[in-house]
């Protein structure tokens, strides 16, 4: 199970917060299920404006983002990890927005690696091939980097940020070679704008020992005009991918 914490500061009664919070020792859902993954969400800006994620009619030069003082600061961000890592969290995962928009990630990283706990970043890879080496002597174990199509057409319009496919995978050839691998690529798939891309995708990427992962199109609130018709259900792709080579079952990863 996975909990997120988005970068709010709390102005005040911090500490009777967390004391109600986080007394009884390990946390759990309300089935009785671990949480022992955290996802910290480090900035909301993001240098996309993907159509699915991020629409630029709605993030537009207008909007009004947090303030940096308003966001947890690198130190504080460690404070909560710590808190989580005592009740029984064992990774940490740094999201977005686009993480590395942030100034100095790696200065965090080096705050969170004395946990010892698994330490990852999810990223669209923009900046990935000059943070990458950095990542990793800070402590950073592993990257998921955001790839929707191979297609460079495609792949500019759906990020609307007119960014070339070619970067992005040269930051994950970055991210492997400086040793945070295996690298788990997603593909969010949506009919009729890039679901022609699958099986270019699925041959990229086999044979790698990177992890691609093909995710649905999802509602996520009232900004990105998600409609059931743009969506390729899993069953879907896995159908297609299975018409071209065999599949066989493997581990969770």
């Amino acid at each position: 199970m996975v909990m997120k914490v988005i970068p709010l500061k709390v102005r005040s009664g911090t500490g009777n917060v967390a004391a109600a919070l986080f007394s009884g020792g390990p946390l759990a859902d309300t089935r009785g299920r671990p949480l022992r993954d955290l996802r910290i969400s480090v900035t909301d800006r993001c240098n996309f404006r993907c159509t699915y994620c991020m629409p630029r009619e709605v993030f537009d030069a207008g909007y009004k983002f947090l303030p940096h003082d308003a966001i947890l600061s690198f130190e504080e961000i460690a404070r909560l990890a710590r808190v989580f890592v005592g009740l029984g969290v064992e990774k940490i995962r740094l999201t977005g927005g686009e993480p590395l928009v942030r100034r100095d990630v790696p200065r965090l990283i080096e705050l969170l690696a004395p946990l010892g706990v698994e330490l990852t970043l999810t990223t669209n890879g923009s900046l990935l091939s000059k943070n990458a080496v950095l990542l990793k002597k800070a402590g950073l174990h592993r990257v998921t980097v955001s790839l929707d199509s191979l297609d460079d057409a495609t792949f500019r319009a759906m990020n609307d940020a007119d960014f070339p496919v070619a970067k992005v995978i040269e930051g994950i050839a970055a991210a492997a070679a400086a040793g945070l691998g295996p690298v788990k690529i997603n593909m969010v798939v949506k009919r009729g704008v890039n679901d022609d891309g699958i099986l270019a995708m699925a041959e990229r990427w086999r044979g790698t020992g990177h992890i691609m992962r093909f995710i649905e199109f999802m509602d996520v609130g009232s900004t990105n005009g998600w409609r059931m018709d743009d969506v390729v259900p899993s069953a879907e792709v896995v159908r297609r991918i299975s018409e071209r080579w065999k599949l066989e079952p493997v581990g969770a990863n």
